[in-house]
C-alpha cells in the first residue's frame, strides 16, 4: 500500500480514542458484526504466515487501522482493509525481518460510524477485534507456535488491542515464560495499568525481556496533542532504552526509514534526537519536510514511530532475543 494512503488510514484510530478525524458517509443502518471470530485454521484469514519458520523467535504482529469502508465493521475479507494491511508490512513489520518468523492475523475493524451508537451497540462492534486477536493468538499458540518464544508486536490501534490483550492474558506464567518483549508503539501503557497488572513490566534496559516497549512521538510541548498520549503514560526512550528523562542526542539514531510510494525505503542515520517528557518522546527531526502524515495535527509524529527509530528498533530486536536465549533475568 502507498504509506500516503496508509498514513491517511491511520488517523482512524480516533474512533476507538473518542474523536472524529475522517469524514465519510455513514454506514449502512443495517450493517452488522458477527459474535464469532474467523477460523483461524484457514489460510485466507490471515495477513501472512512464514512459509517457513527458520528463525527461532516468532513475532506476532497486529496492524493499525487500514479500513476506510462504508460498513459498520470491515469482514476479514475486505480487500481495501487487506490492501492497507499490507502495506503496515513493508513499512512497520520489516523491521522484524531475518530475525523472527512472522504471523500476522486479518481482524474485524470498526468504522468511525460506530462512535455515534448507543454504547450497548457501540461496545459490541469495538470488541470485535479483540476477540479476533485473542482468537487469532489462541489458533496461533496451539497448532503453529511449535514451542518458540514469540514477540508480540503492533502500532496504534494494533497496540491497543495487544494491551488490551496483554491485562487479559500475560498473567498466565507459560506466556511470560515464552514472551521476548512486546513492542506496542503508537500506545500508551499508564502507571495505572502497572499497579493495576502487576505482571506487565516496562522495558527499562537494552537488554531486558518479558517486558513491553512504548512510546508515541511528539515534538516538544506537543503531548497533550496526542490522543495517544494518556494520562500517566509510561515512555521508553528507543535510543536509550530507559525511561528516565535525559536527552539522548541524534548520533545515537542509527537511522530513521522512510518508504515512497513505490516502496522503497532511504536511510537517514543521526535523524532525530530523543527524550522521554510528559508521557511522550520529544524528538527533533532534522527535516521535518520528510515528515508530511499528519493524522493527529502538526507536531505529532505518530505515522513515523517505527521510521524515525528503525535502525535502532532492529539493532534492539537482537538484543532482545540475543539476551533471551542467553536465560537473562526477566
Amino acid at each position: 500500500m502507498k504509506l500516503r494512503k496508509f498514513a491517511a488510514a491511520l488517523g482512524m484510530i480516533l474512533f476507538l480514542l473518542g474523536a472524529v478525524c475522517l469524514p465519510g458517509a455513514e454506514a449502512p443502518a443495517w450493517a452488522m458484526v458477527q459474535d464469532q471470530s474467523p477460523d483461524y485454521s484457514q489460510a485466507q484469514n490471515w495477513l501472512y504466515l512464514p512459509k517457513t519458520t527458520d528463525q527461532k523467535v516468532d513475532v506476532f504482529w497486529v496492524y493499525p487501522t487500514v479500513y476506510d469502508g462504508k460498513a459498520t465493521v470491515a469482514e476479514v475479507n475486505d480487500p481495501q482493509m487487506r490492501a492497507g494491511a499490507e502495506g503496515t508490512l513493508a513499512a512497520q513489520a520489516s523491521v522484524f525481518a531475518g530475525q523472527a518468523n512472522l504471523f500476522a492475523p486479518l481482524y474485524r475493524q470498526a468504522n468511525i460510524s460506530v462512535l455515534s451508537m448507543e454504547q450497548a451497540q457501540k461496545d459490541r462492534y469495538l470488541r470485535a477485534g479483540l476477540g479476533d486477536v485473542q482468537a487469532a493468538f489462541d489458533y496461533y499458540l496451539q497448532n503453529l507456535n511449535q514451542g518458540r518464544p514469540f514477540i508480540l508486536a503492533g502500532h496504534s490501534q494494533g497496540s491497543k488491542l495487544l494491551t488490551a490483550f496483554a491485562r487479559k492474558n500475560l498473567q498466565r506464567p507459560d506466556l511470560q515464560k515464552k514472551m521476548v518483549a512486546a513492542y506496542l508503539l503508537g500506545w500508551s501503557i499508564t502507571k495505572q495499568d502497572l499497579a493495576q497488572y502487576p505482571f506487565l513490566h516496562i522495558c527499562r534496559s537494552a537488554a531486558q525481556t518479558g517486558c513491553i516497549v512504548t512510546y508515541n512521538s511528539v515534538a516538544a510541548g506537543y503531548q497533550k496533542k496526542a490522543p495517544t498520549i494518556l494520562p500517566g503514560a509510561i515512555s521508553v526512550n528507543p535510543l536509550s532504552w530507559t525511561t528516565d528523562d535525559k536527552l539522548v542526542p541524534a548520533s545515537q539514531n542509527l537511522g530513521a526509514v522512510f518508504f515512497d510510494d513505490q516502496g522503497k525505503s532511504q536511510t537517514l542515520s543521526h535523524f532525530t534526537s530523543a527524550q522521554n517528557k510528559d508521557g511522550g518522546l520529544v524528538v527533533a527531526p532534522k527535516d521535518t519536510k520528510l515528515l508530511t502524515q499528519m493524522s493527529f495535527g502538526p507536531g505529532v509524529y505518530h505515522c513515523y514511530d517505527y521510521s524515525l527509530f528503525y535502525e535502532n528498533l532492529k539493532v534492539n530486536i537482537a538484543q532482545r532475543i540475543k539476551a533471551y536465549q542467553g536465560g537473562a533475568a526477566k
